[in-house]
Formats: structure tokens, sequence, C-alpha cells
């Protein structure tokens, strides 16, 4: 069986499920289901299937029909599954065929993994409304399904269907209540709102305020009655609920709004701003998943900014600030398809040891796309390299000396993706996927034409079709720069639900990899390492740069760098700045002898800087000497009150010039401002090596 494709390539998998669960809960028969399945999955097929063998077909509908029904909650058992066992090895074969299943399918592939809770909404369609109410009366459906189906209700404008399907939820008040019953709540209550039924939704509020333990359900139903007494202008009454809301679930942060909404109703701005400033602060602790805060996040910093301009927008519901960037069809496509990738095992990437190896004119090719080299630019690069090489070929032969051999200590091990990948990934090369970024920048600098209407959807047929691209470091590289070229107005959302999820993803793929090596080192320039570092590297400055822990950050920049001690990407630059802000003297030292050559400002400046705060002024006055004479600069216009901003280029900061003295100044004079004396030794270094200030 070892050429049955695999499974989530060939069939349609969401409307096999739909239709399989219905069939299979008419007799919750396991035989009839198996033989269902085996007449049935051709109609489920991608074209070429139907056309395979018999044989193929029936052992496919085998191991599937065995996935589905362990997984599904059965309605005659309690709703719990009733799962078979395999065969065994000498039993007769699941698939039909009459052999032992030793010698039939017991090495055809097995189907992705099915779980129980993502067949429930699937089963909550097929059950008549007397009966679905019984199994919720009687506990017997988990609430997470009840909530997601709930939701998909809501969002169809359906919210008399919510009403029936979360009422009795709480027809007795939960005595274990968890986050997802308060999630349900929640969704009940914008369901009474939508139908205009305030007396029902006060009356079931104030049941549970009475009623239920102590727990995030009771706190978020205290919540929702402080923002009901705001609307009355009951200030007192909110501060109340809100006081009893806290101490129920003191680490429920939309707690913060309704908090807001009240010092806004009475116009306290700078209590507001105390309280976004308090809340900020508590909002960066582990505790809380920072993609989830994320709208949160964005509020509080605009009131902290203009409290009265930022409050007025409180007057909307929460709700309406989860969504702020507007997606069109191909980003909601490219969402619910990373959405399902992340369930996905991590794919078994190998490292190997370096070696030298020719290299064939397609893999020349790729690596030069890896390099950021335009697809229409390969060919002709590809001419060059190779009139190139016939000229090395007979200078060798003539006798001549060769340069530029590897030098023993940069040994780099090589990252090397599971062969079924590589077919993969040239066709969706040949789809027009983005450009790598040139070099080593993490951002494309180039317009990618393929959100433009028309063009997405071929690309994301092919995602569609193929999760497993999903388990490609080039591909997930690929859709990242894609995610970082779309519309403006889609950005934040894409980086929240898109980029951050693949970036992480990418990180444990990297992770999984190196876990046996013992010191495992990545050279950027090894172009297969290209995609995972470049992944490393864009995480790492969407964590610093949004409200990630500091210390998460800091982690996995110190693993960048240990993987690439080279530091191509320049990451020492804030990580120096960052000592120097911090008064680390001694640790931005170490850093700089990592780099004794350096030409960047930060490393040869900061050095200068943490030698003469450590009072080891010999050393000191060498390293701001040799900083002078090499980038005079950056001298110049770090000791200047004033100065004019020079005109910076999107292609990146030239050694030596205005530009790269001017953000080295805009970043660390304040730090150099804040040493004691630190600027009249820098005039006096710079008067000693004849650099003038003006001049």
């Amino acid at each position: 069986m070892s050429d049955t494709p695999d499974l989530p390539e060939a069939l349609d998998l969401e409307r096999l499920l739909t239709e399989a669960v219905a069939q299979a809960l008419r007799d919750e028969n396991p035989e009839t289901f198996q033989l269902w399945l085996r007449d049935n999955l051709p109609e489920f097929a991608a074209a070429e299937l139907p056309d395979a063998p018999r044989e193929m077909l029936n052992a496919m509908a085998a191991q599937l029909g065995l996935a589905i029904w362990n997984a599904l909650p059965l309605p005659g058992n309690n709703y719990q599954p009733r799962p078979l066992p395999l065969p065994g090895r000498n039993d007769p074969c699941l698939c039909g065929s009459g052999r032992k299943y030793k010698k039939c399918c017991s090495g055809a592939p097995q189907p992705p993994p099915l779980d129980t809770l993502a067949l429930w909404p699937l089963v909550l369609k097929h059950l008549s409304r007397p009966r679905l109410a019984e199994a919720i009366a009687q506990g017997r459906v988990p609430v997470e399904a009840l909530v997601e189906e709930a939701m998909t209700m809501l969002d169809k404008g359906r919210p008399q269907e919510v009403v029936e399907l979360l009422q009795p939820l709480f027809a007795e008040i939960p005595k274990r209540a968890r986050q997802a019953e308060d999630t349900a709540l929640q969704a009940l209550c914008d369901a009474y709102d939508l139908l205009g039924r305030e007396a029902q939704k006060t009356a079931l509020l104030e049941r549970i305020t009475a009623d239920a333990p102590r727990s995030p359900l009771r706190a978020g139903a205290w919540q929702r009655i402080a923002a009901i007494r705001i609307d009355r202008d009951d200030a007192q009454g909110c501060r109340q609920a809100l006081a009893q809301a806290m101490r129920d679930d003191p680490d429920e942060p939309t707690v913060a709004l309704v908090e807001l909404q009240l010092l806004a109703r009475e116009e306290c701005w700078e209590e507001a701003r105390e309280r976004s400033r308090f809340w900020l602060k508590k909002l960066r602790r582990p505790i809380y998943d920072p993609d989830a805060v994320v709208p949160l996040v964005a509020i509080l910093e605009r009131v902290l900014k203009d409290p009265e301009n930022a409050l007025t927008e409180l007057s909307a519901p929460i709700e309406e600030f989860d969504d702020a960037d507007e997606l069109d069809e191909a980003g909601k496509r490219l969402l619910d398809w990373v959405d399902d990738v992340l369930e996905r095992p991590l794919p078994d990437y190998r490292v190997v040891e370096e070696t030298e190896s020719a290299e064939e004119p397609n893999q020349l090719a790729s690596k030069l796309r890896g390099m950021g080299i335009a697809d229409e630019e390969i060919p002709p690069a590809l001419e060059m390299l190779e009139r190139q090489l016939e000229e090395v070929e007979a200078d060798a032969e003539n006798g001549a000396p060769s340069f530029g051999e590897a030098d023993d200590g940069d040994f780099s091990h090589i990252l090397l993706p599971p062969a079924h990948l590589r077919p993969l990934e040239e066709r969706w090369s040949e789809l027009g996927a983005p450009s790598k970024p040139f070099g080593t920048r993490s951002f494309p600098t180039e317009p990618w034409p393929g959100w433009e209407p028309g063009r997405a959807e071929a690309w994301l047929d092919f995602l569609e079709g193929h999760p497993e691209a999903g388990d490609s470091l080039e591909i997930i590289d690929d859709l990242v720069s894609a995610m970082l070229a779309a519309p403006d107005e889609a950005q934040e959302t894409l980086i929240i639900e898109g980029i951050s999820p693949l970036l992480e993803r990418a990180r444990h793929i990297v992770e999984q990899a190196l876990a046996a090596v013992s010191e495992p080192r990545l050279f950027w320039n090894r172009i297969e390492n290209r995609a995972g570092l470049r992944s490393l590297v864009r995480l790492y400055i969407l964590q610093r740069h949004t409200f990630a822990e500091e210390e998460d950050a800091e982690q996995l920049l110190e693993q960048v760098l240990r993987l690439n001690p080279g530091d191509n990407h320049g990451l020492r630059c804030e990580k120096m700045n960052d000592y120097l802000r911090r008064g680390q003297d001694a640790q931005a030292i170490e850093l700089a002898q990592h780099f004794p050559d350096d030409i960047l400002a930060e490393t040869r400046y900061g050095l200068a800087l943490a030698l003469y705060r450590q009072n080891r002024l010999q050393s000191a006055q060498t390293a701001a000497e040799q900083a002078v004479g090499d980038l005079p600069l950056v001298a110049r216009y770090l000791v200047r009150a004033r100065i004019k901003q020079p005109a910076l280029s999107e292609d990146g900061i030239h050694h030596g010039g205005d530009d790269q003295a001017w953000v080295y100044r805009d970043a660390m004079r304040g730090v150099w401002q804040d040493t004691p004396g630190a600027l009249p030794w820098l005039k006096k270094t710079m008067k000693l090596k004849g650099v003038g200030v003006y001049s």
C-alpha cells in the first residue's frame, strides 16, 4: 500500500466529514458506515482519484472510516465514542479484500488525527431540538462545542437559535463554571440584546451573581451588570459591580474597558490614563495570550496618550475592536488555512553536516531565488556563473593561485526538509510566490501582485488543496512575505492571526530539527538555512516591537545569535543599545568583544561608552579613538546639540554615511547625555583624532 495517496491531498475532507457523520448517526452501525464510505469515497476525491485502483480506494476508506468512527460521539452511547481496535495481524482486513490484515492494509498511510471535540459541531447539526436540549441538560455536550456553534449562528444573524442552544446551559447554575461557561454567557447575552430581551438578560445575570460560586462565570455576569449600570448613569452601582467582578476574577482583562467607560462618563481623564498604565503593565504578564489582548492593548495605548479622544470610542462594544482591520475574502481564506495548519504535527526536518558538492543548474536556481534574486534575473545570473566557472578552471590549468577557501571555523550545519516537500515547494514557486527579501532584509520592498483580484485564487486553491504546505519553512517564509505585502487595512489582523502563529510554527520546526545536535550552527550564508533563520529573526522583531514579554524576545535573540554567531542581520545593535540603556555595561563589553572588527556604530561606540562608565579609562580611550577614526560622522552627530536629519533610504544604511550617524544619534544620544562627562570626553577624543565638530 505504499502508493496510497496522502489523504488530505486526495480528498475534500470537510465535505466528506459532514456527510460521513450524518450517515454514521443514522443507525450507529460501524459495518454499514464502513460499507457506505467504501461505496461513496470517490464522490469526495480529487479529479484523478476515481480512476485509481479499487484496492487503493478501499484501503483509504477503511483507514479513514476507522478514524472517524473512533472519534465520533454517539447519541446511543451517552454521546461517547465507541472505538473499534485495529484488526489483529491475522484478522481479515477492514477493506474487504478477504486477505489477512498484515498482508493487506497494515502498511497503508494513516489519516489525519481526528479529535472528538472537532466532530461535535457536526453532531449538533443532526440532533433534534428535544434531543439536543436533553443532551445539554444531562451535561453530555461539551460547552466548547456549543459556544463554537453559537458563534457561527451569531455571525449568520440567527440569535433565536443561539438562545435555544445556550439557554438550557443555565437552567441550573453550574457549580464548577470555567471560562467556557462565561464565554457561553456572553454569547447568550449578545443574542438577548439582538432580540431586545433586556428583562430576560437581566434576570439571568442576577440569578448567576446570586447563585454561582466565585468563578469566571460570576465575574462575567458582574461585568455585564456594570456595563448595564453605566448606560443607566448609575456610577455608584457600576463601581460596586466592577469591584465584585475584579474580586471574582482579578485577571480578566476586559474589565478594563468597563472601568475606562465609567471614568470617561465622569470625565476623570488623568485617572483613566493611570488605570491604562496599570492595565498595560499587567497585560505583559505571561498568563495572558498576547494575540488575544492585542485589541485591548491598542485601546489602552491610545487612552494613555490622549484619554479624552480615545475614550469616545468606548461607547461601542469591545467586539467591534476584535476585528479592527477589514479582511477581504482572500485574507479570510488564508487565515482559515493557517488555523488548519497549526493543528498539524511538526514535520521531520533533518540537520546534516556540511559537505562540499557540485551544484546542478536547478539547485543553483533555487539557491539564487533564496538569496532574493528575482525570477527573471536568474537565467542571466546562471549564465554569468557558468562563464566565471570556466574562467576559474582555465586559470587553474595555467597554475593561477586560488582564493577564498573555507575556514574550518566556518563549519555550519544544513537544515533540510523532508523529501516529499521539495516537489511541493517547486510547484508553489511556479505559482508566482513572493520574491525572497534581498540579502538580510526581513521585509519585502517590492509590492506583490498576488493579492490582486483574480490572482489570489490560484495560490489559495493550492494551499487549501495542500495543507502540508504549512510544513515547509520555504513556503511559510513566502507566506509571511505575502502577508507583509498585503493591503494596509488588513495588516494588523494578518500579523496577529497569520504571521505570528506561522512564525511560531517555523521556530518549533527548527528547534525540533536541532534537538539532537549538541552545538548546532545554521550560518546565514548557507542558502538552505535562510528560510528558517529569517523566520526566527522576523519572530524576534515581532516580539520586540509588540507587547511580548521582553524576556521572551531576549531568549529568542540569544538563540539566533548562537545559531548564526556572525549575526548577519545586525541584531546585536539593539542588544548593545539595550544593555547600555539598562546600565549593563559588563554585558555590553562582552558582546562587543565577540565582534572585535565590527563596522557597526552600535558596537564600536557602545564599547567605548561601556568602558568609560566602568571607569576603565585607558581602554575606553583606545576604543573611542578607534570608533572616531573609523566612523567620524557618528561622533559629529552625537556631540552636536542640534543637527538636521539627513535623507534616509529604504535600501538600508550606508556604512560611514550621514544616515548611519543619524540613526545612532537618534537611538543613543540620550544615553550618552545621561552619562556624566561622556559627550565632553568624546569631543576631546575627536580633537585628538583631528575630527572637527562642524566640518
